[in-house]
Protein backbone atom coordinates (compact mmCIF):
# COMPACT_ATOMS: atom_id res chain seq x y z
CA UNK A 1 0.00 0.00 0.00
CA UNK A 2 1.29 3.45 -0.89
CA UNK A 3 -0.07 6.92 -0.06
CA UNK A 4 0.75 10.29 -1.60
CA UNK A 5 -0.47 13.12 0.63
CA UNK A 6 -0.80 16.35 -1.32
CA UNK A 7 -3.25 19.22 -1.60
CA UNK A 8 -2.74 19.19 -5.38
CA UNK A 9 -5.18 17.58 -7.77
CA UNK A 10 -3.36 14.69 -9.44
CA UNK A 11 -4.04 13.11 -12.81
CA UNK A 12 -5.19 9.70 -11.58
CA UNK A 13 -4.71 7.82 -14.84
CA UNK A 14 -1.49 9.41 -16.07
CA UNK A 15 0.17 9.29 -12.65
CA UNK A 16 -1.03 5.75 -11.92
CA UNK A 17 -3.29 6.31 -8.92
CA UNK A 18 -6.18 3.99 -8.11
CA UNK A 19 -8.15 6.48 -5.99
CA UNK A 20 -8.09 10.06 -4.81
CA UNK A 21 -9.81 11.65 -1.82
CA UNK A 22 -10.82 15.15 -2.87
CA UNK A 23 -12.53 18.03 -1.16
CA UNK A 24 -14.82 19.90 -3.49
CA UNK A 25 -14.07 21.05 -6.97
CA UNK A 26 -15.10 19.77 -10.35
CA UNK A 27 -14.67 16.07 -11.13
CA UNK A 28 -13.88 14.75 -14.59
CA UNK A 29 -17.15 13.28 -15.93
CA UNK A 30 -15.21 10.16 -17.01
CA UNK A 31 -14.46 9.39 -13.34
CA UNK A 32 -16.67 8.00 -10.60
CA UNK A 33 -17.13 10.29 -7.58
CA UNK A 34 -18.61 8.89 -4.38
CA UNK A 35 -19.56 11.32 -1.62
CA UNK A 36 -17.93 10.24 1.64
CA UNK A 37 -19.04 13.14 3.84
CA UNK A 38 -20.38 16.68 3.82
CA UNK A 39 -17.85 19.41 4.38
CA UNK A 40 -19.05 22.74 5.77
CA UNK A 41 -16.70 25.69 5.41
CA UNK A 42 -16.54 28.87 7.49
CA UNK A 43 -14.61 32.11 7.69
CA UNK A 44 -12.68 32.17 10.95
CA UNK A 45 -10.07 34.05 12.94
CA UNK A 46 -8.77 34.36 16.49
CA UNK A 47 -10.34 36.61 19.15
CA UNK A 48 -7.04 38.57 19.22
CA UNK A 49 -7.19 39.16 15.46
CA UNK A 50 -10.76 40.45 15.77
CA UNK A 51 -9.85 42.66 18.72
CA UNK A 52 -7.03 44.26 16.73
CA UNK A 53 -8.69 44.45 13.27
CA UNK A 54 -12.43 44.26 13.95
CA UNK A 55 -14.93 41.66 12.81
CA UNK A 56 -16.14 41.71 9.22
CA UNK A 57 -19.91 42.21 9.33
CA UNK A 58 -20.63 42.10 5.60
CA UNK A 59 -19.02 40.41 2.62
CA UNK A 60 -17.90 43.85 1.48
CA UNK A 61 -15.75 44.11 4.64
CA UNK A 62 -13.57 41.13 3.66
CA UNK A 63 -11.20 42.99 1.29
CA UNK A 64 -10.23 45.18 4.29
CA UNK A 65 -8.89 42.12 6.14
CA UNK A 66 -5.82 39.92 5.77
CA UNK A 67 -7.45 36.92 4.09
CA UNK A 68 -5.24 33.83 3.92
CA UNK A 69 -6.02 32.25 0.56
CA UNK A 70 -5.77 28.68 -0.69
CA UNK A 71 -4.60 28.37 -4.27
CA UNK A 72 -3.53 25.10 -5.87
CA UNK A 73 -1.61 26.75 -8.69
CA UNK A 74 0.04 29.51 -6.67
CA UNK A 75 -0.38 33.13 -7.66
CA UNK A 76 -3.12 35.46 -6.64
CA UNK A 77 -6.44 33.68 -7.22
CA UNK A 78 -8.17 35.46 -4.40
CA UNK A 79 -11.85 34.63 -4.76
CA UNK A 80 -13.92 33.41 -1.79
CA UNK A 81 -17.39 32.13 -2.64
CA UNK A 82 -20.62 32.69 -0.73
CA UNK A 83 -24.35 32.34 -1.28
CA UNK A 84 -26.27 35.57 -0.90
CA UNK A 85 -30.00 35.68 -1.65
CA UNK A 86 -29.78 32.23 -3.24
CA UNK A 87 -26.98 33.16 -5.65
CA UNK A 88 -23.27 32.35 -5.51
CA UNK A 89 -21.17 35.50 -5.29
CA UNK A 90 -17.40 35.81 -5.47
CA UNK A 91 -15.70 38.19 -3.08
CA UNK A 92 -12.23 39.31 -4.10
CA UNK A 93 -10.04 39.29 -1.00
CA UNK A 94 -6.50 40.41 -0.28
CA UNK A 95 -3.87 39.16 2.10
CA UNK A 96 -0.22 38.46 2.66
CA UNK A 97 -0.36 34.68 2.19
CA UNK A 98 -1.49 32.70 -0.83
CA UNK A 99 -0.43 29.06 -0.91
CA UNK A 100 -1.40 25.53 -1.88
CA UNK A 101 -1.17 24.01 1.61
CA UNK A 102 -4.26 24.02 3.82
CA UNK A 103 -2.29 23.07 6.92
CA UNK A 104 -0.11 26.19 6.63
CA UNK A 105 -3.17 28.40 6.14
CA UNK A 106 -4.84 26.84 9.19
CA UNK A 107 -1.73 27.41 11.29
CA UNK A 108 -1.41 31.05 10.18
CA UNK A 109 -5.06 31.78 11.01
CA UNK A 110 -4.51 30.15 14.42
CA UNK A 111 -1.49 32.40 14.99
CA UNK A 112 -3.64 35.56 14.72
CA UNK A 113 -2.23 36.43 11.30
CA UNK A 114 -5.45 36.68 9.32
CA UNK A 115 -8.79 35.18 8.38
CA UNK A 116 -9.08 31.64 7.12
CA UNK A 117 -11.71 29.99 4.92
CA UNK A 118 -11.58 26.57 6.55
CA UNK A 119 -13.50 23.31 6.84
CA UNK A 120 -15.24 22.81 10.19
CA UNK A 121 -13.81 19.29 10.62
CA UNK A 122 -10.35 20.84 10.48
CA UNK A 123 -10.95 23.51 13.13
CA UNK A 124 -13.76 22.02 15.26
CA UNK A 125 -11.63 21.60 18.38
CA UNK A 126 -10.45 25.22 18.16
CA UNK A 127 -14.00 26.46 17.65
CA UNK A 128 -15.15 24.56 20.74
CA UNK A 129 -12.26 25.91 22.86
CA UNK A 130 -12.74 29.50 21.64
CA UNK A 131 -9.28 29.66 20.04
CA UNK A 132 -11.00 30.39 16.72
CA UNK A 133 -14.32 32.10 16.08
CA UNK A 134 -16.43 32.23 12.95
CA UNK A 135 -17.74 35.35 11.24
CA UNK A 136 -20.25 36.00 8.48
CA UNK A 137 -22.20 32.89 9.47
CA UNK A 138 -25.37 34.35 7.96
CA UNK A 139 -23.79 33.92 4.52
CA UNK A 140 -23.72 30.31 3.45
CA UNK A 141 -20.52 29.06 1.89
CA UNK A 142 -20.86 26.49 -0.88
CA UNK A 143 -20.30 22.97 0.43
CA UNK A 144 -17.11 21.24 -0.61
CA UNK A 145 -18.08 17.61 -0.15
CA UNK A 146 -15.40 15.04 0.59
CA UNK A 147 -15.30 12.62 -2.36
CA UNK A 148 -13.61 9.37 -3.29
CA UNK A 149 -12.73 9.71 -6.99
CA UNK A 150 -11.55 6.92 -9.28
CA UNK A 151 -11.40 6.16 -13.01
Amino acid sequence: MSFNLTDCVVDLVREGYDLSIRIGGAVDPNFVAVKLASNRRVVCGTPAYFKKHGRPKTLEDLPNHNCLAFNLQGGQNRGWYFRRNGKVVTVRVTGNLDCNNGELLHRRASEELGLGWRSTWEIQRQLESGELETVLDEFELPDYDILAVYP
